[in-house]
């Protein structure tokens, strides 16, 4: 009558998905195994971690440097003229 389930576990809506809980999952199994990967590939994490901070310290810099609103032009041979333009977020 009721699948096997106590009239408790019944009562309580078990057969009802959850709700919202993939997000929350997803985060704490990465937060779990970001210090294995890690203790696993020390070196490794350490080239991928040096090379997001040096990304960063690069974007930063570019947006310190570029003249914001000028159209810039670069020529990709092959395939013609590219224009781009800095702006403001």
């Amino acid at each position: 009558m009721n699948g096997g389930y106590t009239a408790r576990a019944v009562m309580a809506g078990s057969d009802s998905p959850p709700n919202g809980g993939l997000v929350v999952s997803l985060a704490f199994l990465a937060l779990v195994a970001l210090p294995l990967v890690v203790a696993s590939y020390p070196l490794a994490s350490a080239g991928l971690l040096a090379g997001v901070v040096a990304l960063v310290a690069l974007g930063r810099s570019l947006s310190r440097h570029v003249d914001r609103g000028t159209v810039r032009t670069i020529s990709l041979p092959g395939l013609g003229t590219v224009e781009y333009r800095f702006t403001r977020s």
